[in-house]
């Protein structure tokens, strides 16, 4: 499955189309498509996508058979759990317990569907 396919997959799933990918892109849906196709999009924009999403960017370059876990922690939260046990600001602090509130609004919606 290429990346165009993985995305149009997602998109249906989140209830989104291509049309307002492209749109969040600030691009038009044939460059967008074309860019796709011929694997020309740049890594920015598909980190974008990825973040929009909430996929991890990897997702769209690792094996199609592995399929996404939505249990994993995911890529944009790996800063929570560096292992690192310095003393953090209080800003710090704040933008973890935003994220973690986060966290916890994915999985009461994990929940909520099972």
């Amino acid at each position: 499955m290429n990346i165009k396919e993985q995305l149009l997959e997602i998109l249906k799933k989140e209830n989104y189309t291509f049309s307002q990918l492209a749109d969040f892109l600030s691009m038009p849906e044939e460059e967008l498509s074309v860019a796709l196709n011929e694997k020309t999009l740049d890594l920015r924009s598909l980190e974008l996508i990825s973040k929009a999403l909430r996929v991890p960017l990897y997702s769209f370059f690792r094996d199609p058979n592995n399929k996404f876990n939505s249990f994993e922690k995911p890529f944009y939260i790996n800063k929570l759990w560096t292992g690192d046990d310095t003393v953090k600001s209080k800003e710090d602090l704040q933008e973890e317990i935003i994220l973690l509130k986060q966290i916890i609004l994915l999985k009461e919606e994990q929940l909520a569907k099972i």
